[in-house]
């Protein structure tokens, strides 16, 4: 049997409950990484984990809520604790609250914000610390081509996306000398429920964007599947991308280009 790219390894994803961490997830084990998933829903953590065991994977979940420091930390020193080390951190999880500019609550900043940027945060800097004594490591953010184009409906999840793509860079120069890459994914459309729960509130404002219009937008002519995305997540936290830090890599199949 051919050796997998990550045998032996210790991975870190959250989001792991649904769409682009799930999908990431269960590539990981596949490659033969023990895979620790984080989120909030603990059925939906339940299935990724019976979606990976069906595959011949190992999956562990744990409850964490990115807007709560203390389960972040116990949840990545757990994973220390527990295993010896980690060596590949995968960061999908996001929380979006479409409105119009007008109307977004002070409520809503503080879920976008404390979870897309101030949880991202917690991640990475437990993250580092976790790979430091190991010698290094890869950590991935999933951004959003967000972070560099506006789309209405969305001003605080496109701001949040780029205080993000800093955070990535910023933690990169800093987190190099310790050994540990950090870089970016930015998907572009992508067929989770995020997208979904988008797609419904402009078609309740009557804006003319759809999945089929979406589709017509990119020019490789399709929506992106989580699977997309995943296979750049695990190419970044691999060793043929050894000298990649401080990169975003953009898996948008164009879309950006138009």
């Amino acid at each position: 049997m051919p050796a997998r790219s990550f045998d032996g390894k210790i991975a870190f994803v959250t989001g792991a409950t649904s769409g682009i961490g799930r999908a990431v997830a269960m590539a990981f084990a596949r490659e033969g990484a023990t895979v620790i998933g984080a989120g909030r829903n603990t059925e939906a953590g339940a299935e990724t984990r019976r979606l990976i065991e069906n595959q011949g994977g190992g999956f562990q979940f744990v409850p964490m809520d990115l807007q709560n420091e203390a389960e972040i930390v116990s949840a990545i020193r757990g994973i220390v604790d527990r295993h010896g080390r980690l060596d590949c951190a995968a960061n999908c999880a996001g929380f979006d609250a479409n409105a119009g500019l007008l109307d977004y609550s002070a409520a809503d900043f503080d879920r976008i914000f404390g979870t897309n940027v101030r949880g991202l945060f917690f991640c990475v800097r437990e993250e580092v610390a976790a790979m430091r004594p190991g010698g290094g490591g890869a950590i991935v953010n999933v951004g959003s081509v967000a972070g560099e184009r506006a789309f209405a409906g969305n001003s605080l999840y496109n701001a949040s996306k780029a205080a993000a793509r800093m955070l990535t860079r910023s933690a990169a120069v800093e987190a190099a000398r310790f050994g540990v890459r950090v870089n970016e994914v930015a998907p572009g459309p992508v067929l989770t429920p995020m997208l979904s729960n988008y797609l419904d509130h402009v078609r309740a404002g009557q804006a003319p964007v759809t999945r089929e219009t979406l589709a017509g937008a990119i020019p490789l002519g399709r929506v992106l599947a989580p699977e997309d995305v995943a296979g750049s997540v695990l190419f970044l936290c691999s060793s043929e991308a050894s000298s990649i830090t401080g990169a975003v890599l953009t898996v948008d199949g164009g879309f950006v280009l138009g």
